[in-house]
């Protein structure tokens, strides 16, 4: 459990990927000029993120590098990572974009074409990246993504 707090809040203060590693800044300074939009688009990226961990995860794990009993590989497609975790971020995107203009029409206005920008946002793809990198377990992953969208807010 403290693993796990350690890890939400130091994506939130040290290692903030917006102040720190100024990854994912095209949507934080085009849509940070009205609080509303602002908090929209963060929990909107937030949304995804976590989302995209949660299905990148097991398709890393067991399907693109899955490991025998001894730790060896199966097969390994880990070449594969960028492409299909694009097309999963860009999926989660369109299903999100298609959410809002449905149920939340006001927030899908304001935050116009930022919207389907959250695709191209490299603070997604590198917190599904670095998750697999760290070597995280699925859970841990999830902190990882939930504290990564908390500072991005």
């Amino acid at each position: 459990m403290v693993k796990l707090a350690a890890i939400f809040f130091t994506m939130i203060l040290v290692d903030n990927y917006v102040l720190a590693k100024f990854l994912g800044i095209c949507p934080f300074l085009g849509v940070s000029k009205k609080l509303d939009s602002a908090v929209g688009m963060s929990l909107a990226v937030t949304f995804v993120m976590v989302l995209a961990t949660a299905a990148t995860w097991p398709i890393q794990t067991f399907l693109l590098t899955p490991a025998n009993a001894d730790g060896t590989l199966k097969w390994d497609m880990g070449y594969l990572q960028t492409i299909v975790f694009i097309l999963i971020i860009a999926i989660l995107v369109q299903l999100l974009e298609n959410f809002l203009k449905k149920f939340i029409p006001a927030l899908y206005k304001s935050l116009g074409v930022y919207l389907p920008l959250i695709t191209t946002n490299c603070t997604i793809l590198g917190v599904t990246i670095l998750n697999l990198d760290n070597g995280y377990s699925f859970l841990e992953s999830i902190v990882f993504a939930a504290g990564a969208g908390i500072g991005f807010l």
